[in-house]
C-alpha cells in the first residue's frame, strides 16, 4: 500500500474544505485536500442565493449590524441554534465578504439612482445615494429584517468556489481529486489520517496526517428525491 504524509488532511473539496485548507496553509502546514471530483466542480458551485453578512451598504440594509443579524439568526432557528456559533458567524461574515472580494469574488455592486423592487408583493422604487455607488450590494433573502444577502448574480457559489480554490492553489495546497475516502485511521480515540481509493486506477493509499478534517457536506442522496448532486 502506498503511504503519503502531510500535516493537515482535508477530506472534501467544496467551499468548507478549501477554506479550511487555506487557513491551514497560512499557518505553514503541509496541507492535502482530497475530493471525489475536481474541486471547481464540487457541489458548492450550485449555491445561488448568496451569503449573509451585515455589510449595511444598500438603502434597504441601512442600520444593519452584527447584533441585528444575530437576533435574526436566533429567531429564525426558533431559539434552537448554538448561539455561540451564531455569534461567531455574524461577527466573521462581513470580514469574510471583504476577504473574498480581495480574492476575486465579483460581488454584485450597488448602482446609484432609482431601482424597482417588489416588497411585500408591492412594486416599490428604491433610491441609492451617489456615495453608495460601487459598494457591495445586498438583497432580500430569507425574510430577514434587513437586506443582507451578498451575491454575484445567480452564481454566488460558483464564483466563491473558484476564488477559494485559486487561493488554495496559490498557497501550494496539494489538491488531489478523484479520490474516495473509505475509512479512517484511528486508535485510542485519535485519528491519524484516512484510507483512500484512487478512482482512476483503483489503488488504495494511506494518507497519514497530524490532523484530519472531514468536510464532505450533507447527505443529500439519502432522500429519494433531492436537488443535491449524486456526489453528495
Amino acid at each position: 500500500m502506498k503511504i503519503k504524509y502531510c500535516d493537515a488532511l482535508v477530506i472534501g473539496g467544496g467551499l468548507a474544505g478549501l477554506r479550511s485548507a487555506v487557513a491551514a496553509a497560512n499557518k505553514g502546514l503541509n496541507t492535502t485536500v482530497l475530493s471525489l471530483v475536481p474541486v471547481k466542480r464540487s457541489h458548492s458551485a450550485a449555491a445561488q442565493g448568496g451569503m449573509q453578512a451585515s455589510v449595511g451598504n444598500a438603502k434597504m440594509s441601512e442600520g444593519d449590524n452584527e447584533d441585528v443579524h444575530f437576533s435574526d439568526t436566533v429567531k429564525g432557528s426558533d431559539w434552537g441554534c448554538d448561539q455561540e456559533v451564531a455569534r461567531m458567524f455574524v461577527t466573521t461574515a462581513p470580514k469574510a465578504i471583504r476577504e473574498l472580494a480581495a480574492w476575486g469574488v465579483p460581488w454584485t455592486r450597488i448602482k446609484k439612482g432609482n431601482h424597482e423592487a417588489v416588497i411585500n408583493t408591492k412594486r416599490t422604487t428604491i433610491f441609492e445615494d451617489d456615495e453608495k455607488h460601487g459598494l457591495i450590494n445586498s438583497r432580500d433573502f430569507g425574510g430577514t429584517k434587513k437586506w443582507r444577502t451578498c451575491y454575484t448574480a445567480d452564481a454566488t457559489g460558483h464564483t466563491m468556489l473558484f476564488a477559494v480554490a485559486n487561493e488554495a492553489l496559490k498557497l501550494n495546497v496539494n489538491i488531489e481529486d478523484r479520490k474516495e475516502a473509505i475509512g479512517l485511521i484511528h486508535q485510542d480515540g485519535k485519528c491519524y489520517g484516512a484510507i483512500v481509493r484512487d478512482l482512476i486506477n483503483g489503488d488504495i493509499i494511506a494518507y497519514v496526517a497530524k490532523g484530519t478534517l472531514i468536510a464532505t457536506g450533507g447527505y443529500g442522496r439519502i432522500y429519494e428525491i433531492t436537488t443535491n448532486a449524486v456526489i453528495c
